[in-house]
């Protein structure tokens, strides 16, 4: 037997023996999200990145790409604005810092749970790889890692929890003599832990119930209403666009109010300015209503939306612009800041997973080659 081996089984058995330790926080939840840069100087960094990401460039030719083309009117708009508003990274961990005070009243049975969040492009933190290796030495038994999009993408979504998992991968081993890949140890040390992933939350309730909200109030002001949503590209957009239909259903289902309504895509923010062409819906990226059938004023839901973002306060805003000179009057609806739902539903969905949720999404996302390294690290092979 090999020396490596030999330490596997070494510190496999010792671990194994004290995974549940009293003496370590019980669960960690990591909320994931790529975040916004600050400054146009970091724009260009963040929009280089994100693009090697979202567009799967290949390696040969990304040195070709020219990171001082990155930046653009709407780019520095959006960073202009951003400035008059409270950070993304304040918001997202006030809110979790709400989640974690419910998730304790609520499942006290699983000790202390820790609520944090981790943005990739963060130019004060160092390398998102460095801050996943933190977490993991955290000593904690468990670490739910959440990606804080409310429709899955892969370019979103799973771009993020690829990136999680191979570092995992590359940092710690499986526990020796468990066929669960989600029990992991840290090399040369006593820490082992076990993780898992929340990355499908759409059919939550929680996201109808919350445009339902900021809606019902509004509605009757409105000839009709128009939800938006990003744009994107590649593996799974059918299945991110038939999400996104269904939960405009249900917001006007919720809303009990009889108004035309429609689903329009456009480019995001960070998008290359790509013609979109979306089979069965209406996308338009120059005029985002386009041919609409409605005839006066219209209310402009960014159904994907959460929580305030470049989309919500720049793009969206400049894109009802040249809408707005003409006979319609489009109003956008942006999501507030601070949501009782939003908390209550991520509270729902973290508490629902800690209580046992089967890996079968997972492994239909881990079915693409790409995504095998997160069947390696998140699937539970024991059945």
């Amino acid at each position: 037997m090999s020396r490596s081996s030999m330490t596997r089984l070494k510190f496999g058995w010792n671990l194994g023996r004290r995974h549940f330790s009293t003496d370590r926080p019980a669960t960690k939840v990591v909320l994931l999200h790529f975040g916004f840069p600050r400054t146009e100087f970091y724009a260009k960094d963040f929009l280089f990145k994100r693009a090697l990401l979202y567009y799967n460039v290949p390696k040969r030719i990304q040195q070709f790409i020219p990171t001082t083309l990155m930046s653009n009117d709407t780019v520095r708009r959006c960073i202009e604005r951003y400035g008059e508003r409270e950070s993304f990274e304040a918001t997202v961990n006030g809110l979790s810092k709400e989640v974690e005070t419910s998730l304790n009243r609520l499942v006290p049975e699983y000790g202390q749970i820790s609520v944090s969040s981790l943005f990739y492009f963060d130019d004060l933190s160092g390398t998102f790889q460095d801050r996943v290796n933190s977490i993991l030495r955290e000593r904690s038994s468990h670490i739910v890692f959440m990606p804080l999009y409310s429709h899955f993408s892969n370019s979103l979504s799973g771009a993020l929890i690829r990136l999680v998992a191979q570092q995992i991968e590359e940092s710690t081993i499986p526990l020796s003599g468990s066929k669960d890949n989600s029990q992991r140890f840290l090399p040369n040390s006593d820490i082992s832990f076990r993780v898992s992933l929340i990355h499908r939350w759409n059919s939550h309730p929680m996201i109808s119930q919350f445009w339902r909200t900021n809606l019902e109030d509004k509605v009757k002001q409105f000839e009709g209403v128009l939800f938006v949503a990003p744009v994107v590209r590649g593996c799974g957009n059918t299945e991110y666009r038939h999400s996104v239909w269904a939960n405009c259903e249900r917001v006007m289902s919720d809303l009990g109010h009889p108004v035309p309504w429609k689903i329009g895509f456009y480019n995001s923010w960070d998008d290359w300015p790509i013609p979109i062409a979306c089979e069965g819906y209406s996308c338009q990226s120059r005029s985002l209503i386009g041919k609409h059938p409605f005839e006066k004023r219209v209310a402009v839901v960014p159904i994907t939306a959460l929580l305030p973002d470049f989309d919500t306060f720049s793009r969206l805003p400049d894109l009802l612009q040249n809408t707005n000179k003409k006979s319609l009057a489009a109003k956008l609806i942006e999501p507030p800041s601070n949501s009782p739902i939003v908390a209550q539903g991520l509270t729902e969905i973290i508490k629902n997973h800690l209580l046992g949720r089967k890996h079968a999404q997972i492994q239909l996302l881990a079915q693409s080659k790409k995504n095998q390294v997160i069947q390696d690290v998140f699937i539970n092979n024991s059945g």
